[in-house]
């Protein structure tokens, strides 16, 4: 279920990398299509395909626990959930994570509730930049 962009995959991503893109737009520019797929071909990012969704994992070691973050997720919620999910809960498993964490929206607490899922904590962002330079709208301060 894990698979390199780079290698055989090619027309899976090329297929799912829209997901990927629009979740993009809703995040507060930390990286772009490019940088995730530099992370994947690196090996630093796992991709998961579906039908019709897409998922991107990296590996997190913390002091205390190992975790299997979801970075970027975009496509069809209920597929995301119901056949990905439990695949890379089992790929966590295996590689030694104790957890599973996932970043985005706050709509993804309510989503992901059924599935084991509680809130952990939130990230606060600023910007240090003008905001010309650094913030996508939607996830600027706002005005």
């Amino acid at each position: 279920m894990t698979v390199d962009p780079s290698g055989s995959a090619v027309s899976e991503w090329s297929r799912c990398r829209r997901y990927i893109e629009a979740a993009l737009v809703h995040s507060p520019g930390l990286e772009t299509i490019a940088d995730v797929e530099r992370a994947i071909e690196r090996g630093s990012y796992q991709v998961w395909f579906g039908k019709a969704c897409c998922a991107v994992t990296e590996i997190a070691q913390y002091a205390r626990a190992k975790a299997l973050v979801v970075v970027h997720g975009g496509g069809n919620l209920r597929e995301l959930l119901n056949e990905l999910e439990p695949a890379m809960c089992e790929f966590a498993r295996a590689e030694g994570c104790t957890l599973m964490m996932g970043t985005g929206r706050k709509g993804w607490e309510r989503a992901t509730r059924a599935h084991g899922y509680r809130f952990g904590f939130i990230t606060m962002v600023k910007s240090l930049q003008p905001a010309s330079l650094s913030w996508p709208t939607e996830c600027g301060p706002s005005s």
